[in-house]
């Protein structure tokens, strides 16, 4: 029998290498180990989610920078049954400024707290959150930390879409610390059309107060910060109307106005619209091109022209689809001040369909060529005693766009732009930016060719490196 020395068996080349690789080893995991704690004290955290679903964005910095007053947010949760999507948002507000605490309040065992803050009778449900600052508080229901798409012939239907953690939360640190409450004066004694209720109650999530307003029988005065919004007059305003717009305009207001095809004038609201640069295009838009239209050519799918309004649209390629519209036109010549900036365009190959009683939507002679635009920006700066005044006015050819259902389309950005166009008018430009984290996998799509290189690189190439490199380990220590 072959006696083994244990002294020898230390000593050889085996036990040295394999003892140099497990010494390796062990640091390596000592290091790991040793990283890994020092970034969990320092509180350092990776989001690797492919639409950063735990970030903030740059305009929630900007805000959280700028916060000259302690604000507390109060999570209603079970104590262990926290929601850890918002528990991470949180702590991100928390870790960026001194300025944000975060406290949790487990309802069962403070069942009258959330009570205090139900002034309503409405009731806070577990998972809400709480943001206060002095004497002024937003509720964020669980229920508006994340969008549903919602299927349109069956309302019990919904898949959850999107996260709007950020932007609700943005929004309500922006109300409680802003002394600025703004409110959309919404038109009314015309016969005038109203907002869908998914749009009140995003326009209420974004801190604005939605009111009706009749100029002629109401004493009302619209306001510097006020909005004015006019939705598809059926008959004309009157000239104290019109008298009364103007001034509010003059001096620094705000108007977004939505304008479906009617039959009949407006001859003074039409003039109104002159005066700032803008001129309807009487009829019904068909849209020649395949690429700017969607499933039909009444239903418009506009190019989104560069401007603020639409950044965050573009960037995230989401659509705006505009059904059934007329279209606007841009005067050449307008006074001083005045600037009009297209937002949504047709094609060259589209037309304006004048005849109402036409059977086809075939171009004729008579039909009115494009491009046209379907929603325009305008901006008119003037000056009062060297102090300026600036006015700002929306202008869609269209107000379906924003109906129940189109709103409700989580695929079309109809109710994002709407939004960001009311922000647009009162300079909340952090909340034209901030757009709800996608939860929607993208699948991912490679074409045949780039299937066949994969395949060959997995099955061919990469084993066969594995061989050479095996090979060329053998016959050297084979020489050795």
């Amino acid at each position: 029998m072959k006696r083994i020395n244990l002294k020898q068996s230390f000593q050889n080349k085996k036990f040295k290498y394999g003892g140099y690789a497990t010494l390796v080893t062990i640091i390596f995991i000592a290091i790991l180990v040793a990283i890994n704690l020092i970034v969990d004290q320092m509180g350092i955290k990776v989001d690797l989610t492919p639409n950063e679903l735990y970030s903030l964005s740059q305009q929630t910095y900007d805000i959280l920078d700028d916060l000259d007053q302690d604000v507390t947010i109060y999570g209603l949760y079970e104590t262990g049954k926290e929601q850890i999507m918002v528990t991470e948002v949180l702590d991100r507000y928390a870790s960026h400024s001194k300025k944000i605490n975060v406290e949790y309040k487990d309802p069962i065992l403070y069942p009258q707290f959330a009570m205090q803050y139900d002034k309503e009778g409405k009731g806070v449900g577990t998972g809400s959150l709480i943001v206060e600052s002095g004497n002024k508080y937003k509720i964020i229901s669980q229920y508006d930390l994340v969008n549903y798409n919602y299927n349109p012939y069956n309302a019990s239907q919904a898949q959850a879409e999107s996260l709007a953690i950020e932007q609700r939360i943005t929004a309500a640190i922006d109300y409680v610390t802003s002394d600025k409450n703004p409110t959309i004066y919404s038109l009314v004694g015309h016969n005038e059309d109203t907002l869908a209720p998914v749009v009140k109650e995003q326009l209420n999530r974004e801190n604005y107060t939605l009111e009706d307003i009749n100029l002629l029988t109401e004493d009302t005065e619209l306001g510097e910060e006020d909005t004015l919004l006019i939705i598809t007059p059926k008959r004309d305003i009157t000239e104290e109307e019109d008298e009364k717009i103007r001034a509010f305009l003059e001096k620094g207001g705000q108007g977004i106005f939505l304008l479906d095809v009617i039959e009949g004038d407006l001859p003074i609201f039409e003039e109104l619209l002159q005066s700032y640069g803008v001129t309807l295009q009487k009829g019904i838009v068909i849209e020649g091109d395949s690429n700017y239209r969607y499933q039909s050519p009444l239903h418009l799918w506009p190019n989104q022209e560069s401007h603020e309004i639409l950044s965050s649209l573009r960037s995230a390629k989401v659509p705006v689809i505009i059904p059934v519209a007329q279209g606007l036109s841009i005067q050449d010549v307008k006074r001083k001040g005045v600037e009009v900036e297209p937002l949504l365009m047709t094609s060259e190959s589209s037309w304006v369909k004048t005849d109402p009683n036409t059977k086809t939507i075939e171009k004729e002679e008579q039909d009115i060529s494009g491009p046209f635009s379907l929603a325009v920006a305008i901006t008119e700066n003037q000056y009062e005693n060297n102090d300026p005044i600036t006015t700002k006015i929306i202008v869609v050819s269209n107000a379906q766009f924003i109906n129940s259902q189109m709103a409700s389309i989580g695929s079309f950005g109809n109710l994002d732009f709407f939004m960001n166009s009311v922000n647009w008018l009162q300079d909340e430009k952090q909340n034209i930016t901030i757009r709800p984290k996608s939860l929607t996998v993208q699948p991912l799509a490679i074409t045949g060719l780039q299937q066949l290189i994969y395949s060959g690189m997995v099955v061919i190439v990469i084993p066969l490196l594995v061989l050479i490199a095996g090979i060329f380990v053998w016959l050297r220590r084979r020489h050795r």
